[in-house]
C-alpha cells in the first residue's frame, strides 16, 4: 500500500536531493514511509530521514522512486547521447544531464549491479559532468548500506574511479617488469589507503563474509606496492601496514567463519615473501600462534584449521601442538561413529591428513 500523502513524482526528486548531499550513511528501511514518519504534514515535505547526514529510505519510498526513475533514466540516456557518438544541442543538454545524474543514482541505489546505469555515470565523469571527487562521497554512501556492500559491481565502479585518480605513472620498462603479476594498475597515497580500509571494515560489519569487499581490501594493499611511487613515504607505510595485519588478525578472532580475512591475511604474506620493500614487515610469524589459540579455542570452526594451515610452520611449537591437542581430538573419532562426530573432531582428522601429505 503506498503513501497517498507523497506524489510519486514528490518521492523521486526528494530522494535525489538527499543523494546529492553526499550522506554519510545509507540505511534502506523496511516498509513505508508512515511507519518512520507519522506526521502527515512532515511526511508530504519529504518521506525520507535525514539525520545529520545519515540518510534512512524506506524500502516502499525507494521501490516507488525507482519505478519512476526507469523512464527518465532511458529519455535522458537516449536524449544525451551518451551512448552513441551523437552531440545534443547545448540548451537542452544541462536538464537532461541532471535527469541521468538524478535517476542513475536512484536505479543503483534500487538495483547497485545496474550496470548500464553504472556505465552511464562512467560516461558522465570522462566528459566532466560528474567529478571523481563526488562519485567517490557516493559510492561510499552506497557502500555503507548492507543492501549495497556485497555487490562486486559497485566495488569494481570505487576502483575504476580510484584509477582515474591514481594511474601508475609511466616507468623505465624493467621497473615496470618488477611489479606483482596481479598488482592494480593504480597506486594509493597512504591517506586514501587509510580511508579504503575503513570503508571495507564498515561494509565487512554490514555484510559478514563479504568476499568482494575484501578482494577490494586486497588490491587497494596491493596498490600501495607500486614499485618507485611512494619512496618519500615508507615510513608511513609500515606503520599502516603493522596496523593491517594487526587488524586483520583481530578481526579474525571476532569473526572465526569469515574465510575471506584468512585469505586477505595470507595474501598479506605472500607480499611479504615475494615483494622487496622497505616498509612491509619481515614476516608473518605472529600469525603462527594466533591459530594455534584459535583452533584451540574454536575447534569445530572449518575457517580457523584452514588459518592455521595457511600459516603452519613446522617445528617443536607445532609438534607439540598436534600431540597435545590434535592427536587427542581425533581419538574421540574412535569411540562415536563418523556421522555423529563433532565438527572439530572431523576437521582434527582432515588436519592430520594434510600435515601428513605434507610431510612427505
Amino acid at each position: 500500500m503506498t503513501d497517498a500523502s507523497v506524489s510519486t513524482e514528490t518521492c523521486f526528486r526528494s530522494l535525489t536531493s538527499l543523494l546529492l548531499k553526499s550522506p554519510s550513511t545509507i540505511e534502506v528501511l523496511p516498509g513505508d514511509a508512515s511507519i518512520w514518519i507519522p506526521d502527515v504534514a512532515e511526511r508530504s515535505q519529504s518521506p525520507f530521514l535525514f539525520m545529520e547526514n545519515n540518510l534512512g529510505v524506506p524500502e516502499k519510498e525507494l521501490r516507488r522512486s525507482y519505478l519512476y526513475a526507469v523512464p527518465i533514466f532511458s529519455a535522458a540516456r537516449k536524449a544525451s547521447g551518451l551512448h552513441t557518438l551523437e552531440n545534443p544541442s547545448n540548451h537542452t543538454m544541462s536538464s537532461v544531464i541532471q535527469d541521468l545524474i538524478d535517476s542513475s543514482a536512484v536505479l543503483i541505489l534500487m538495483n547497485p549491479a545496474y550496470q548500464t546505469a553504472l556505465n552511464a555515470r562512467k560516461q558522465l565523469i570522462t566528459r566532466n559532468l560528474i567529478t571523481v571527487g563526488q562519485e567517490l562521497k557516493f559510492t561510499a554512501a552506497l557502500l555503507s548500506s548492507r543492501h549495497c556492500c556485497k555487490q562486486s559491481e559497485l566495488w569494481y565502479h570505487r576502483r575504476w574511479l580510484l584509477r582515474r585518480i591514481y594511474p601508475i605513472p609511466s616507468f623505465p620498462q624493467w621497473l615496470v617488469e618488477d611489479v606483482l603479476p596481479d598488482s592494480p594498475n593504480f597506486y594509493l597515497p597512504p591517506n586514501d589507503l587509510t580511508v579504503e580500509i575503513h570503508l571495507v571494515t564498515r561494509a565487512c560489519e554490514l555484510y559478514p563474509r563479504n568476499y568482494f569487499g575484501w578482494n577490494h581490501r586486497t588490491i587497494c594493499i596491493q596498490s600501495a606496492l607500486v614499485p618507485g611511487v611512494h619512496s618519500n613515504t615508507s615510513d608511513v607505510f609500515t606503520e599502516i601496514f603493522a596496523k593491517e595485519i594487526a587488524s586483520v588478525m583481530q578481526w579474525i578472532e571476532s569473526h572465526v567463519s569469515d574465510y575471506s580475512a584468512v585469505h586477505h591475511l595470507k595474501t598479506l604474506a605472500r607480499l611479504t615473501e615475494d615483494t622487496e620493500s622497505a616498509f612491509l614487515p619481515d614476516n608473518l610469524l605472529p600469525a603462527f600462534g594466533h591459530a594455534l589459540t584459535l583452533v584451540r579455542a574454536f575447534p569445530e570452526h572449518e575457517t580457523l584449521w584452514q588459518y592455521l594451515r595457511v600459516f603452519w610452520d613446522e617445528g617443536d611449537v607445532a609438534t607439540a601442538f598436534v600431540a597435545s591437542f590434535v592427536l587427542p581430538l581425533q581419538s574421540t573419532r574412535m569411540t562415536e561413529p563418523e556421522n555423529e562426530s563433532p565438527s572439530g573432531v572431523q576437521h582434527a582428522c582432515h588436519f592430520l591428513e594434510w600435515r601428513n601429505q605434507r610431510l612427505k
